[in-house]
């Protein structure tokens, strides 16, 4: 072989080796759910897929995304080792018992979204419901302790409904068949705002406002793989709020 050969070699072994990864983690995806994740140009993009995608990589993995039909399927699929990571997780006792939670990667304040009525302006979400609100969220999704409260007990279950997508939620308060739904503040008002969909509003009050973390297996993940997730979120707090920022411009 040739000097000139043995340099390409050595280049290309130092190529392959400087991008190759540890282990690939299976990440499921639940939903488009714009800016957070959703398709552009044949292509799954948004904050949680370019943070889970630059923290991977700091933490030495590879990701593949795997399309689930619903949050619950997500949830059910990393139980049983499935897949190893769920991104934009809220923290709950019921979640804790079958997975591992990452350092927490960004916020997220879950609001009403309605058409406005100024009697109802000032009433918390049980006012709303006694005042006969119907409202909509999606399935599998954690809105905080109060709406998990409502919603287990037989009082409003009638009125708290389950929809898994949110142009579906969209489309149903647009049509008038519902008076309310629920979802992340941000994505709500990136839906509406690209779709035109005017008259939509805030209502004040705030459902739920928390940290969001990757759900990660007990399974498939030792407790040193966990460690260094959750380190590469820590190492790169300000690269994940510069991610955040992008997007909200947009």
């Amino acid at each position: 072989m040739g000097l000139k050969a043995l340099f390409l070699l050595v280049i290309a072994v130092l190529s392959n080796s400087a991008f190759s990864c540890d282990k690939t983690l299976k990440v499921g995806i639940s939903q488009q759910w714009a800016p957070y994740t959703f398709t552009q140009n044949g292509k799954l993009t948004g904050i949680d897929i370019d943070v889970v995608n630059l923290v991977l990589k700091e933490a030495g993995f590879c990701a593949k995304y795997v399309i689930m039909p619903s949050s619950k399927r997500g949830f059910a699929e990393l139980k049983h080792g499935n897949v190893d990571l769920l991104p934009a997780a809220s923290y709950s006792k019921e979640r804790d018992a079958f997975s591992n939670f990452s350092e927490p990667y960004r916020n997220e304040v879950m609001r009403l979204f309605w058409y406005p009525k100024p009697f109802l302006e000032k009433l918390d979400l049980q006012g709303l419901l006694e005042q006969q609100q119907i409202i909509l969220s999606n399935s599998g999704s954690y809105y905080g302790p109060e709406f998990t409260r409502f919603s287990a007990g037989e009082k409003y279950k009638s009125q708290l409904i389950t929809v898994p997508s949110l142009r579906q939620r969209v489309a149903m308060l647009t049509a008038k068949r519902v008076d309310f739904f629920v979802d992340d503040e941000l994505a709500g008002l990136y839906l509406i705002q690209n779709n035109q969909h005017r008259g939509i509003a805030l209502h004040p009050y705030i459902i739920n406002n928390n940290d969001v973390y990757l759900m990660l297996s007990k399974v498939t993940l030792n407790a040193n793989e966990r460690a260094a997730i959750s380190q590469a979120i820590v190492s790169n707090k300000q690269a994940i709020t510069e991610i955040i920022a992008r997007y909200v411009k947009q």
